[in-house]
């Protein structure tokens, strides 16, 4: 691991304890907590291009790419600006880790998104037997969760999987 990759993980490691809390209880990512890890991607970026000589293309991308596919699903309503923004960080980040760092991040986020949601739906189907099963969409808005938290447990997870892999 280089110092360029400690920078960007060093911030996010401060940040997710307080990202996951405040998603939980507001569903909000609040810019002045994912905003200067955007300056700390920078900060590896600009390490990394100067010591390899290279621009850091895969971490560029990743970042690009997660931040699009998540900008994308905000138009549907389903995600938050805090989300598109939060996707940018972790997709420049797990580039920088690796290849497969960054496909894992996201999967893995959706995966543990998708499940937790299953979770929800029957748990609130089981409490509320008198609701026809097409009342699904209703009790979903009402039993909202906020996807910040799965995002950053795809990032971890995936960061940890690389790390005892190579």
């Amino acid at each position: 691991m280089t110092l360029w990759q400690i920078i960007p993980l060093a911030y996010l490691a401060v940040v997710t304890i307080p990202l996951v809390r405040i998603d939980w209880k507001t569903h909000k990512l609040p810019n002045v907590w994912v905003m200067p890890g955007y300056v700390a991607l920078v900060i590896a970026w600009i390490g990394v291009w100067m010591t390899t000589g290279e621009y850091p293309m895969i971490p560029a991308i990743s970042a690009a790419g997660y931040f699009t596919f998540m900008l994308l699903l905000s138009f549907g309503g389903g995600m938050g600006m805090g989300d598109v923004k939060l996707a940018g960080l972790l997709g420049g980040t797990a580039g920088l880790i690796s290849v497969p760092a960054a496909i894992l991040s996201p999967v893995l986020a959706f995966v543990a998104g998708g499940v937790a949601s299953v979770v929800v739906l029957i748990v609130t189907f089981s409490r509320r037997s008198d609701l026809p099963l097409k009342q699904a969409w209703a009790v979903t808005k009402q039993t909202r969760i906020p996807f910040g938290p799965f995002m950053l447990l795809g990032f971890w997870v995936a960061a940890a999987l690389i790390f005892f892999v190579e």
